[in-house]
């Protein structure tokens, strides 16, 4: 096995990393976000698996509908009562 040989296998496995990861990503996202583009979410994710790369990168530049993958809960204040207790004294 020359240097030739093992520039290509460790070129192969930095694609393959890239890909996987990729895919990986992309995924993830998918699942994540309560909306997406087309609101097909089975097919998406056929695509994202199916074409190398171009699925991910297609999936990512044009599929999201929205920058948050969903809304940021909302935590009630220290102190805070429910609809129709009276206000905690605090102290």
């Amino acid at each position: 096995m020359g240097w030739r040989d093992g520039l290509t296998l460790v070129g192969f496995f930095a694609l393959s990393g890239v890909w996987y990861g990729l895919q990986a990503y992309a995924l993830r996202d998918l699942i994540r976000r309560p909306r997406v583009r087309g609101d097909n979410k089975v097919l998406w994710a056929l695509g994202i698996l199916c074409l190398p790369f171009v699925g991910a990168l297609l999936y990512l530049s044009v599929g999201p509908t929205s920058f948050l993958p969903r809304p940021p809960e909302r935590r009630p204040r220290p102190g805070a009562t429910r609809p129709g207790e009276p206000p905690r004294a605090e102290g």
